[in-house]
Formats: C-alpha cells, structure tokens, sequence
C-alpha cells in the first residue's frame, strides 16, 4: 500500500475516534473514563499527524487542527497527572504521618480544580469550533511512496531517538534523562500503534511488550514527580525537616521499579529485546 493512501486511511479512523470521544467527555465531564478515552484519542490523532508530516510533507489544513489539539491536551494531561497522584497515594500511602495527610490534600485539591476546568473547557458549545479532517490533497511527492517500507525506516530512527538516552538513564540520579527517554519512547510507541496494521507479526505481543514498558518508565517518572512536590511542600510550607512516611513509600516504589527498569535497559540487547524485530521489513 502506498503511504497517501494508508495515511487517509488511518487518519479518517483517528479522527472518527476523537470526535466520537469528545462528545462522550462532553457529555459526561465528570467521567474520567471518558476523560482518559479523550485523552488517549488526542494523542493518538497528534502522532497521525506527525507520521503523515514526515512521510507526506506539512499540510496546511492539519496546523490549526492540531493547535487545538495540543490545547486541549494540556489541561486533560494536567487532570491525569493528578489523578495519577491521588490514586497512588491511595494505593501505596493509605495512611500516614501529618506532612503526608496535607500533601495528598493538597493533591486531592488539584484534583477538584483541574476536573472544573475540564468541564468548563469541554461544553458542548465551547468544542463545536474544534475541526480536525483528513486534506484532501497530497501536496508532497512523498504520496507515492511505499508505506511499510517507509514505516519501518521511520520507527527505526525513533528507535534510536530512544535508545540514545539507555546509557545516561542507568545513573539514578539522572532522572531527567529517564524523562526525556519516556518523552521518545512515546512517540515510538504511538507512531507503532499507526503503522501496526502494515507489519502481520505486530500483534497483541508487540503491543503488549510496548505498553508495559511505557507504563513503567511512567510509574518511575511519577513517583520523581510526587517526591520532589512532596519534599518541597513539606520543607518550604511546613516547615519540617525529616523525611515523612509517604516520601519513604514512594521512595522504595521508585527504587523497586528502578531494578525493573535496569533488567530491561541494562544492555543494549535488553532494549533491542523490548523492541522486538516485529517492525522490521524481512525479518
């Protein structure tokens, strides 16, 4: 299949999904599954449009489409960061010294402003000017291209945009490094999720192989993302030197997800393993 073609269609299939996600939220703004499931829509519609781009070209129809986009991202993505907070305080941290109480309030706060901001943004109303539609021309050469030929150059150059990061991210104290390897990792694992149907052998393995490991390079960057806002909160606003019960809990979470991640990415073999060879052409 040629890559306009695979393209248009898959592109027409992520925004039928988005738009049918943005009347549920819309309708149900209270609903966090219907939050998340928008939430996942947007970002699978950004990475169609950023494959399209580097297999066709820019069109221009898709720049005010994915300014939208990214809008709305942000505050859906600022909800799930607190959620994500809430429930594992609830999870790892049911109960707790005083420090540990007036954070996850704090948090539960958060909670309560971003899921009202959410439902103001997501009015019925407010959404209808929001247009987002496949062009209807190709405007680069890139059209004719084979699509999975093309598909399997570009996910082994983010690949690599990854695994650069594998030898930085094994020092604990590089958390940022961690960070920036979840940030390419996404992107890999989503362009994966447009291009799955042109590769037979990216299956439910694949996918699964993928998720896990983004899940866990997601638990590690939230628990950084607790410990820092929990020890500032305690030494800035309270006052209190020691360490509380709940920086201690996540502390021993990260480093148990920490081992996990370094059985993984450990050896250049180890990433090339998660990875798999399911995207590669011939193999």
């Amino acid at each position: 299949m040629k890559a306009a073609a695979f393209l248009a269609e898959t592109g027409r299939d992520r925004i039928g999904r988005f738009r049918e996600h943005l009347e549920e939220a819309a309708a149900t703004p209270a609903s966090e599954k219907a939050v998340h499931d928008l939430r996942v829509s947007i970002r699978r519609a950004l990475a169609w449009t950023a494959v399209r781009e580097e297999l066709i070209g820019p069109a221009p129809e898709l720049r005010e489409a994915r300014a939208f986009l990214k809008k709305l991202m942000s505050p859906l993505g600022k909800l799930r960061d607190a959620h994500v907070k809430r429930d594992a305080i609830r999870r790892h941290v049911p109960s707790g010294d005083r420090p540990s109480y007036l954070y996850a309030v704090l948090v539960a706060s958060d909670v309560l402003r971003w899921e009202d901001r959410i439902r103001r943004l997501l009015r019925k109303g407010r959404n209808e000017r929001i247009r987002i539609r496949v062009p209807k021309r190709e405007i680069a050469p890139g059209g004719g291209i084979d699509a999975a030929a093309e598909a399997s150059r570009l996910l082994a150059k983010l690949a690599e945009n990854v695994a650069k990061h594998r030898k930085e991210a094994l020092d604990p104290a590089k958390s940022e490094a961690l960070h920036r390897m979840r940030l390419d990792f996404k992107r890999y694992r989503y362009a994966a999720e447009v291009f799955s149907p042109l590769f037979p052998r990216a299956g439910k393995a694949a996918a699964k192989r993928h998720q896990a490991f983004q899940t866990l390079l997601g638990t590690i960057h939230d628990c950084d993302v607790i410990l820092a806002e929990a020890r500032a909160f305690r030494r800035e606003i309270l006052g209190v030197a020691a360490e509380c019960t709940l920086e201690t809990a996540f502390r021993r979470l990260r480093d148990e997800k920490y081992l996990e991640f370094r059985e993984i990415a450990g050896t250049a073999e180890g990433m090339s393993k998660m990875f798999g060879t399911e995207f590669r052409q011939g193999k």
